[in-house]
C-alpha cells in the first residue's frame, strides 16, 4: 500500500462518511423527490417549494466562507462534529413543519447554519494535509461520500415516503445520515501530524505549505475565473438534479421507476469522483473538467430538442451523474493547486460561495421556468450554451503556479 495511504486511511474514510452524511449531500440528492407530496399536501408549487433550497445556498454565501475560516483557526474535527449533528436536527424541524411556508423557509436556513460544518471545505480540509502525491485520488475518493449518498438516500427516502409519508422520509433521512457519519468521524478524524512527525518523512516528505490569503487570493484573476465558472456550471448542470425526478415524473415514470433512474445517477456521480480524482494526479485539471462538462452539455441538446425516452433519460441520468461527481472534486483540487494549502479553507470557503450562488439559484430557475412554459426544454438548450462558455474560462486558468508543481 502507497505510504501516504497507509498513513492516512482512517481519515480519509471519516472524511468520506463526514462528507456522506452532510448537508451537500443528503439535501442535495433528496429534495426532488419531497417536492411532490409536500406541495400537494400544502398547495404550493413547484418553485415554492425549490425556494427553500436557494434560501439555504444564499445563506451559505456566509454560512460557507465564515466556515472555511473556522475549520483553518479551530481545526476540522470540532466543526464537522457539530455540522452533522446540525444537520440532522434540522431534518427534524422540517419533519415537524405545520404548513408553514415561511417555516419551511426558515428550516432551511437553519440547515445552512447549523449544518455549515459539514461542508466538504471541512472534509478536504483533512485530506489536502494527509496526502500530497495522491491529493486528487483523495480529494476525489472523499467526494465520492456524495455520490454514496446520492446511491442510497434517494431509494431510502421513498422507502419512507411510501411507509410511512414525508414527515417520517425527513426525519428518517436525517437521522440515518447521522448514523451513517457521526460514530466513524469520532473514531477517525484527525488531523495530519507535522512535517518531520512520522516515520514515513523520509519516503513520503511532506511539501512546504504555500499560498496566499482569501483577501490576496482575490487580487488573482483566476480566482474570479474559477468561481465564474463554477457559478455557470452549477447553474446549468446542477440545477437539473434536484428537477430531475419532477421531469421524469413529467414524462410518464412512476415514482419507482424515477427513483431508481436518481439511483443510476448516483452511481455514475461516484464513478465520476474516482475517474477524476486519478486523472488530476496525471493530466492538467482544467483539461478534465472540459471532458467531463461537454456529455451534459450533449445531453442536455437532446433532451432539448427529441422526445426523452427511457433510453435518453438513463443516458443523461449518467452523463450528469459523471459531471456532477467532477464538479467539487475538481473545485477543490485546483483550490488547493492554483492557491496552495496554507490558507486553503479560507479561500475555499470564498470559491465555495460561487457554487452556493448557482446552486441555490438554479433549482429554482428550472423550476420557474417549468412553472411558466410547462417545460424544461427551453432552460436545457440555455444550459448546454453556458456549459461550452464555461469550459472556455476553465481551459484559460493557465498553468499551475511554481510552487504548486514543485509540491
Amino acid at each position: 500500500m502507497n505510504g501516504e495511504f497507509r498513513r492516512g486511511w482512517r481519515p480519509l474514510v471519516a472524511s468520506i462518511l463526514g462528507n456522506a452524511g452532510g448537508i451537500l449531500s443528503i439535501t442535495f440528492y433528496t429534495q426532488g423527490l419531497f417536492a411532490g407530496p409536500v406541495s400537494a399536501e400544502f398547495g404550493w408549487t413547484r418553485s415554492d417549494f425549490f425556494l427553500g433550497f436557494t434560501i439555504m445556498q444564499f445563506c451559505g454565501l456566509i454560512t460557507a466562507p465564515l466556515t472555511g475560516s473556522i475549520v483553518d483557526r479551530l481545526g476540522p474535527r470540532i466543526v464537522g462534529i457539530t455540522g452533522l449533528i446540525g444537520h440532522a436536527t434540522m431534518y427534524l424541524v422540517l419533519a415537524l413543519n405545520p404548513g408553514s411556508l415561511w417555516a419551511f423557509y426558515l428550516s432551511f436556513a437553519g440547515l445552512a447554519v447549523f449544518a455549515a460544518g459539514s461542508l466538504p471545505v471541512t472534509w478536504t480540509t483533512v485530506v489536502n494535509g494527509w496526502f500530497h502525491v495522491h491529493r486528487g485520488l483523495a480529494i476525489g475518493l472523499t467526494m465520492a461520500g456524495i455520490g454514496l449518498a446520492a446511491l442510497l438516500a434517494p431509494p431510502l427516502t421513498q422507502f419512507f415516503l411510501e411507509a410511512a409519508g414525508w414527515r417520517v422520509a425527513y426525519a428518517g433521512i436525517g437521522l440515518s445520515a447521522l448514523a451513517l457519519s457521526l460514530p466513524t468521524v469520532l473514531l477517525y478524524l484527525r488531523v495530519a501530524p507535522e512535517a518531520g512527525a512520522t516515520a514515513d518523512t523520509t519516503a513520503n516528505p511532506a511539501p512546504v505549505q504555500w499560498g496566499p490569503t482569501r483577501a490576496e487570493a482575490m487580487r488573482d484573476y483566476r480566482f474570479w475565473t474559477l468561481g465564474t465558472a463554477l457559478l455557470v456550471i452549477t447553474l446549468s448542470v446542477i440545477g437539473l438534479i434536484p428537477n430531475f425526478v419532477p421531469l421524469l415524473l413529467d414524462t410518464g415514470w412512476t415514482p419507482a421507476e424515477a427513483a431508481q433512474a436518481a439511483t443510476l445517477l448516483g452511481v455514475a456521480v461516484i464513478v465520476g469522483r474516482l475517474m477524476v480524482g486519478f486523472l488530476v494526479d496525471r493530466i492538467w485539471a482544467p483539461a478534465v473538467a472540459g471532458i467531463f462538462f461537454t456529455g451534459p452539455a450533449v445531453a442536455m441538446v437532446l433532451m432539448a430538442s427529441l422526445p426523452i425516452t427511457p433510453a435518453l433519460a438513463l443516458i443523461a441520468a449518467i452523463l450528469l451523474g459523471l459531471a456532477a461527481g467532477a464538479e467539487l472534486d475538481l473545485l477543490a483540487y485546483l483550490t488547493s493547486r492554483y492557491f496552495g494549502t496554507r490558507h486553503y479553507g479560507a479561500v475555499f470557503g470564498g470559491i465555495y460561495a460561487f457554487f452556493t450562488v448557482g446552486s441555490g439559484l438554479a433549482p429554482l430557475i428550472y423550476a420557474r421556468v417549468f412553472d411558466m412554459l410547462g417545460t424544461y426544454r427551453p432552460m436545457l438548450a440555455v444550459a448546454a450554451i453556458a456549459i461550452v462558455v464555461a469550459v472556455g474560462l476553465l481551459l484559460a486558468l493557465g498553468a499551475y503556479p511554481q510552487a504548486s508543481r514543485q509540491n
